[in-house]
């Protein structure tokens, strides 16, 4: 399903972005996404067991299967601020719900930012006052801005397609560079559509979708607590209800988003200069594909020899016989994109030349055949550069 990387309307919601105080630059930092009216809504969320403030509330509210509004800042994560943290996300969620003459259990708040800091809430609750006068429906990307912290370019992605007679579209925006790691990856990430769907239907496109996008990704392996995904459907499409080959549609259509999606916060990762897809085939189960990609895509060592352009065989055979799965490396064939590098337990020196070549491209994939199986496996990583150093030495000060 194509894919288009540009901002647009997604009939019933409207967006916002604006510039609230709540950061010291002079960037967006408080964006809304609104519903005309209650919507159907579903998550997914760090599994950190340090979890930020508004992270536990919008889990709680999101239980109902609801939501009228969704209210962003960046700057400032709330997490591990105490009670006052949760205090300061339930009286942001009520000002919002105010201005919107709603129920404040149908505002779902996020953040993000550094860890162990609280937001001004006299500018959060101007901002949201100048949010809530530039609603649009063509404010997608102010509101994508105005979540970006690290991020060097928004993220936006959005597909359409026919079901029963009826266009239907899916549009997404997400936030992430650094602490990206399974599950979820360190991230935000709002998916929309006008869709008539059910809640439970959302819930379980996005469980589906979550495995081969938000779940697939790393740029260091550290895992945030904020991490929050959002599946809505506004119903203004007033489509016949999804089943059989148009809900297939449905979430063929989530899944390109989603992945997309992905796609961008690794390319975007903090400092990286190349996005690399790790593809780990020839397994004996889908579970020891993953962790030895994941075991690739996260490893120091590989990561710098990405960095060097350097198609290092010893650290990628050592990570991935370092995950606990068993393996003959006897067996093993690796290539960087279709340049053999090792086969049969040895590296095929003649051939380095031409995969660090190929490791010059901004893109490229490095695949681990086991050969001991069926199964395969895919995660998508970046390089680990100078800058990724220095932008996290530096990031609180």
């Amino acid at each position: 399903m194509q894919v288009q990387l540009e901002a647009g309307p997604v009939a019933g919601f409207s967006f916002a972005g604006v510039q609230a105080g709540l950061k010291s630059s002079d960037r967006k930092d408080l964006g809304l996404i609104v519903a005309e009216r209650p919507v159907p809504a579903a998550g997914l969320f760090t599994t950190n067991q340090v979890k930020a403030a508004p992270v536990i509330l919008a889990q709680e509210r999101l239980r109902a299967g609801h939501l009228r509004a969704i209210a962003a800042n960046s700057g400032s994560a709330n997490c591990f601020t105490g009670r006052a943290g949760m205090k300061l996300a339930q009286a942001s969620c009520l000002a919002l719900a105010r201005e919107l003459k709603c129920a404040a259990e149908l505002v779902i708040p996020c953040s993000t930012g550094v860890i162990g800091h609280r937001y001004d809430f006299e500018r959060y609750q101007a901002g949201l006052r100048m949010a809530v006068d530039a609603l649009s429906p063509q404010g997608m990307a102010d509101f994508a801005h105005a979540i970006m912290t690290t991020d060097t370019t928004a993220k936006i992605a959005r597909t359409s397609f026919r079901a029963a007679g009826t266009a239907i579209t899916v549009a997404g925006v997400a936030k992430g560079a650094g602490m990206i790691a399974p599950n979820v990856a360190t991230m935000l990430s709002f998916i929309l559509t006008d869709a008539a769907i059910p809640a439970a239907a959302l819930r379980r496109t996005l469980a589906a979708a979550a495995p081969q996008s938000f779940n697939a990704v790393t740029v260091d392996g550290d895992m945030s607590t904020n991490d929050t995904v959002i599946l809505a459907a506004s119903g203004a499409a007033a489509n016949a209800r999804l089943a059989g080959r148009d809900l297939a549609l449905f979430q063929e259509a989530v899944n390109a988003v989603t992945h997309e999606l992905a796609r961008q916060l690794v390319f975007d990762g903090e400092g990286a200069t190349k996005l690399v897809t790790i593809h780990v085939r020839g397994a004996s189960s889908a579970t020891a594909a993953r962790r030895i990609a994941r075991q690739i895509a996260n490893s120091p060592l590989v990561k710098t020899a990405f960095f060097g352009c350097d198609p290092n065989v010893g650290r990628i055979a050592a990570a991935a016989g370092a995950c606990g799965v068993p393996l003959d490396p006897e067996r093993l064939e690796l290539r960087i994109d279709k340049v053999k590098i090792a086969a049969r337990g040895m590296i095929l020196v003649d051939a380095l030349p031409a995969a660090a070549q190929r490791m010059h491209e901004r893109q490229f994939t490095v695949t681990l055949d086991l050969k001991q199986g069926k199964q395969a496996a895919s995660m998508m990583t970046c390089d680990l550069s100078h800058d990724y150093v220095t932008i996290n030495a530096e990031y609180t000060t």
